[in-house]
Order: structure tokens, then C-alpha cells, then sequence
């Protein structure tokens, strides 16, 4: 038995006595410290938001939402180096994909992946829980869709959530704000105001959106031009 001095922090896969992973739960600390992102789904498209990380005024913005496949895009919050592990993973899963059907992989199909590929990193002493959750939007034959990956493995499906720092403030204003018949440009400017509420940088905001079995990203000026 391990030495009480230890406690229930340093051993990656104990539960506590009340049932908690506590690594788990600091993953999901530093993904409240992450920058924010916001996804909305809407009849005809699915679409998501975020600010380029602005460092250093010599360094370029660096881009959030990143491109799987030519119709799926996912942008994370929390450490860097994780979120960019999963996008990895994500598309090579997605050129297996390619490899085996010659066709473009379905959005749920690559969420079950990830999640599982998270999953695992609560399972295993030696191993730390990925400190990143993960906005994913895609449309494929059936239909756009919305998704949201949490440290520990959960895939939640919806209309409008928002994961990083604030996020709750931007979620509020979802639920407030939010209709179903909502148009692009309309669901583009929820975004982005939603976003303001958690972050009110002044970063470059960049939009991603999947509609007709293409994801594309764009800065914000030309996102609304599009939507017209």
C-alpha cells in the first residue's frame, strides 16, 4: 500500500475516496485557463470562433482552429503542446480513413477516436490526463454537426457551447441568445460576441465553418462577406 505522505495527487490512476481522478480535474483546470473558443450549429452549417493567439508583437498570431480533413476543423483550449497532439492523432486517424474507403472520414466517427485516444490517458500509471478539450465541427452525408471532447474522454453533441477561460460567461450568453433559425451571418456574430464576453483581447478573431461537406477558416471580415 502506498505511503499515506503520497496522498491521492501523485498516482495518476487512484480515486480518492469520494470517487475522483484528481488528475483529471487539474486537466480540466488548465483548460479554463486556455483561450476560449465558441461553436454554433445551425441548419445549414456548423461554424466556431476563437482568438489567434497574439504573443509577442514580433512573433505572427498563431492560428487556433486547424483543419483534420477537407470537412472537419477543430480548435482547442488549454496547453498548446496537447491540443496539438490531438489534431495530430485526428488526422492521421482521418488518412487511415482515406487509405482503407478513399473517402472522406464521417465527423462522428473521428470524435469516437479521439475521445477513446483521450480516454486512456486516465487509465494508465506513468501517464498524465491531456490537459486540452477540443471543439470539433464537420459536416459529412449526415448532416453539420457540433461537438465538444472534455480531459477525461466526453464527447458532448449540441447547438452552442463554448470550452476555456470565461467560458461560462459566453455560454450564458448562448443560452440567452441562441434560436435555431438562425442564419450564417447571424450565428457568426452570436460567435463572435459571445467570445468578447469571455476574452475581450483585441486578437485577430478567426472563424471556422463546415457546410456542404467542406470545412474552410477565414478571418472574420471575410467570414461575414461569405455569410452575405
Amino acid at each position: 500500500m502506498m505511503s499515506r505522505e503520497f496522498g491521492y495527487e501523485r498516482p495518476f490512476t487512484l480515486y480518492t475516496p469520494d470517487g475522483r481522478l484528481i488528475q483529471v480535474e487539474y486537466a480540466a483546470e488548465a483548460v479554463r485557463h486556455g483561450s476560449p473558443v465558441v461553436g454554433i450549429r445551425g441548419k445549414d452549417f456548423s461554424l466556431m470562433v476563437t482568438r489567434m493567439k497574439d504573443t509577442d508583437p514580433l512573433i505572427n498570431p498563431v492560428e487556433k482552429i486547424h483543419i483534420v480533413d477537407e470537412n472537419i476543423g477543430m480548435a482547442g483550449a488549454g496547453y498548446t503542446g496537447d491540443i496539438n497532439l490531438l489534431i495530430d492523432e485526428a488526422r492521421l486517424e482521418a488518412q487511415r480513413h482515406r487509405v482503407v474507403f478513399e473517402d472522406p472520414i464521417d465527423v462522428r466517427s473521428i470524435v469516437n477516436h479521439i475521445t477513446q485516444f483521450m480516454y486512456q490517458f486516465t487509465r494508465y500509471s506513468g501517464v498524465r490526463p491531456l490537459g486540452a478539450a477540443l471543439i470539433v465541427v464537420g459536416s459529412d452525408r449526415t448532416g453539420n454537426h457540433l461537438y465538444q471532447i472534455d480531459p477525461m474522454g466526453l464527447m458532448i453533441s449540441g447547438k452552442a457551447m463554448a470550452i476555456g477561460m470565461n467560458c461560462e460567461n459566453a455560454t450564458g450568453m448562448l443560452r440567452e441568445e441562441y434560436r435555431e433559425d438562425l442564419n450564417m451571418r447571424e450565428a457568426i456574430m452570436l460567435a463572435v460576441k459571445a467570445l468578447s464576453k469571455a476574452d475581450e483581447s483585441n486578437a485577430p478573431v478567426e472563424v471556422g465553418i463546415a457546410a456542404e461537406s467542406r470545412f474552410i477558416k477565414m478571418n472574420l471580415e471575410n467570414a461575414l462577406n461569405r455569410a452575405n
